[in-house]
């Protein structure tokens, strides 16, 4: 990997989001010309789904404003190590859990075996691409258990992924209550 890589990550509704994109933004401000992208990977297949989704444009709107700077969204739901980044961007992946998701359940996804090792290779093919990759996931590993066998699997493999992806990392923040550890 060229580019440098940070693992964020935080209950629902912890701040993680927000501190993020402040983050790389205030990074990518500090470099002439770069480009700030934002890698969308939320399907707005519900209702949910779509204010969710707009709430979080709305956001990276506000946030470009007070830094002066935007970013370019780019719409990735799968094969994330394809996605539309140039060399240099500033990249914020938003988030790992709906790319797992995505991976594993939808139609052009790799299915519950290849999910796993084709978010790995995307993430290393981003970061060989972009000065900055901000990864942003949740914690939801400390409410319980009773799962059925499928959403076992998947916070087993989300769980993976974290474990995986922050000796890659150069720093790994967990954000609580909009404050950042780590």
């Amino acid at each position: 990997m060229s580019g440098r890589l940070i693992l964020v990550w935080g209950g629902s509704g912890s701040g993680k989001s927000a501190w993020a994109e402040r983050m790389l933004l205030s990074e990518a401000a500090a470099v002439p010309d770069s480009r700030a992208a934002y890698l969308a990977t939320m399907e707005g297949s519900s209702p949910e789904a779509a204010a969710r989704i707009e709430r979080h444009r709305a956001m990276r709107s506000r946030h470009g404003a007070e830094t002066g700077r935007a970013f370019v969204t780019v719409e990735q739901t799968v094969d994330i190590g394809g996605a539309a980044v140039l060399p240099g961007d500033f990249v914020l992946l938003e988030d790992l859990g709906n790319l797992l998701a995505n991976e594993i359940w939808s139609p052009a996804g790799a299915g519950p075996g290849g999910a796993e090792g084709r978010i790995i290779s995307g993430i290393r093919a981003l970061a060989d691409r972009a000065a900055l990759l901000v990864v942003v996931s949740n914690d939801i590993f400390t409410d319980g258990g009773g799962y059925d066998r499928d959403t076992a699997a998947y916070i087993r493999t989300l769980g993976e992924l974290h474990r995986r992806l922050a000796p890659m990392a150069e720093r790994v923040v967990e954000v609580v209550c909009g404050i950042p550890l780590g």
